[in-house]
């Protein structure tokens, strides 16, 4: 748990650093099929509701969780698959 702990506070530390808000433009060619899986584990991750330091929530601040939110759902939306991942979504909680 105390490497847990140390790994949060080395995390917070990185993104409080000079440069790490500025924005990056990514020109990336990358497949749909791993477009969908990068999305359903991002989502899986902030989902969690355990925000103990081994999630995504206890390494970030909210703020840096909506902004992954946001990420995943421009991912979605530019790839065509934001139907497509809604759709599965709700098979896997039937």
């Amino acid at each position: 748990m105390e490497k847990k702990m140390q790994m949060a506070l080395v995390y917070e530390t990185l993104l409080c650093s000079p440069g790490m808000s500025d924005t990056v433009k990514l020109d990336m060619r990358v497949s749909r099929k791993a477009l969908l899986l990068l999305a359903a584990a991002v989502e899986s991750q902030l989902q969690n509701e355990n925000a103990d330091a081994a999630t995504v929530k206890g390494f970030f601040e909210m703020e840096t969780v909506e902004e992954l939110e946001k990420i995943v759902g421009e991912i979605l939306s530019k790839s065509d698959l934001s139907g497509l991942h809604s759709k599965l979504k709700n098979l896997q909680q039937s």
